[in-house]
């Protein structure tokens, strides 16, 4: 085990931040530390995932949450993050804080590979998908982090898209940690959705990559290959990938749901932000931003090395108490969620205290990567963070994921009527569906035996559903 002792950097610390004055970002917003003098308790962090409870009974309709837009506080991490946030931001025809966020985690996560960890043997690989509107500014962060591989002479470990499964393995072969960025993750899906071999071993291989970074991972054997079965020692595959959100969510099935691969992901949403500019020029980059990436870069790829030389992250007492408290929580909502058989709940919830911890030692790493230390601070906002992502995961998918083309109708309806406020009049729902009156009636039908929908009431002399 060798652990760099090194020490943290004044520009890298809150107490005696950098000025931003210094870096001219006017686009980058006054985000408050989120440190805390006094650990947080559980009742100060909002865990609901459901809005009146799950019995055991059929869950009725809109029982998840609706999160809203995502907190400005829970997409600002110090230092490394928020350097290349900012950067990222003021490069940017259409500057989108949430866009360059899930762009700047990513990175971290891929230049963090493989030399990280902490007590419980957690490791920084992510599965972000950050969905935008069209023209919203989806490419700037992408471009952001091609650029940042280049000026680190590491653009071989960054990939566009991937054709297969055994693609996938061969490059994780010359290069163990590869961060694969993807601009239409709709189509990534679609590609794996396929009933052939490839597609089937595409998904397969995603799943376990996503597992395999802690230990040795085996790859396929090739026909007519001798000798034992190559292994790759703690591969470390970051995936980053951006799309539009009705691309990906009306084509999600159940079976994408229940087998794992979904759940594993950080699904984001981001507004368009409105701002159209021209985007500011820089001749270098923050000299902070390039100080830390370098450093990082070099752990990884300095040597070439093929075995892992990991440092261990030391967590507080405080931070660990809480994140016990987080999965305790989180525990109870499973069994609730198991109890109701919502297995698609299940899914999406299953794999949020390995998320907690990620996300916790990436925001110590950014915080301070020369000696990172998890604090209380970095357990609160990775708890508070991986909560509202599944909130917005399990809103969205109860109104987008179905069985066959009728059931996706009935769920695009309920959809509607939801984000009409609750109650619609009967011509604005037909209007909104685009469907003719046969259509609608079976719709109507359908929903009022599956009790999702109240019996149609006269309001105002309009007939209207609730």
């Amino acid at each position: 085990m060798n652990v760099h002792p090194g020490k943290l950097k004044p520009s890298l610390g809150l107490k005696n931040p950098l000025p931003r004055s210094q870096y001219s970002f006017p686009w980058v917003s006054k985000i408050p530390s989120l440190g805390l003098k006094n650990p947080p308790v559980m009742a100060d962090i909002d865990f609901s995932l459901v809005s009146d409870g799950v019995s055991s009974s059929k869950m009725k309709f809109a029982n998840f949450v609706n999160p809203g837009p995502i907190p400005e506080d829970l997409v600002f991490v110090p230092g490394f993050i928020e350097d290349l946030v900012g950067y990222t931001l003021c490069k940017s025809h259409s500057p989108n804080r949430t866009l360059a966020f899930a762009g700047a985690l990513a990175m971290l996560a891929h230049l963090s590979g493989r030399t990280f960890t902490d007590a419980s043997g957690t490791r920084t690989n992510l599965y972000v998908v950050a969905l935008a509107p069209s023209g919203s500014g989806k490419e700037s962060p992408r471009s952001m982090n091609n650029l940042l591989a280049r000026r680190l002479g590491i653009s071989h470990s960054v990939m566009d898209n991937v054709a297969s499964g055994e693609a996938l393995e061969d490059e994780l072969v010359k290069m163990p940690s590869l961060l694969l960025q993807s601009d239409e993750i709709a189509m990534l899906f679609g590609q794996m959705r396929g009933q052939g071999r490839i597609a089937k071993a595409l998904s397969g291989r995603l799943r376990t990559l996503f597992t395999a970074s802690g230990h040795d991972y085996t790859l396929r054997k090739k026909a007519n290959s001798a000798g034992p079965a190559q292994i790759i020692s703690n591969p470390h595959l970051t995936l980053f990938g951006t799309g539009i959100p009705e691309e990906l969510l009306d084509d999600l099935t159940p079976q994408e749901i229940r087998n794992g691969l979904f759940g594993r992901c950080l699904v984001l949403s981001a507004q368009d932000e409105n701002l159209r500019r021209n985007p500011y020029v820089f001749d270098e980059p923050p000299k902070n931003m390039i100080e830390v990436a370098k450093y990082l870069a070099k752990l990884e790829y300095g040597g070439k090395r093929r075995e892992p030389e990991l440092q261990i992250v030391e967590e507080d007492d405080e931070a660990w108490e809480l994140k016990k408290q987080s999965m305790e929580s989180f525990g109870k909502q499973r069994r609730q969620f198991a109890e109701a058989d919502l297995k698609n709940a299940q899914a999406i919830l299953a794999r949020i205290d390995e998320k907690v911890s990620k996300l916790a030692l990436l925001y110590a790493i950014s915080f301070n990567p020369f000696s990172p230390r998890i604090r209380v601070d970095a357990v609160e906002w990775a708890v508070r963070f991986a909560a509202y992502v599944v909130k917005w995961m399990l809103y969205e998918t109860q109104f987008h994921v179905a069985e066959g083309k009728f059931g996706k109708q009935m769920e695009h309806t309920k959809a509607i009527i939801s984000k009409k406020g609750g109650s619609i009049e009967r011509r604005d729902l037909m209007r909104k569906l685009h469907c003719d009156e046969a259509t609608l009636k079976r719709l109507v039908k359908a929903l009022l035996i599956a009790e999702e929908i109240e019996p149609p009431a006269v309001i105002d002399g309009a007939r209207a559903y609730a």
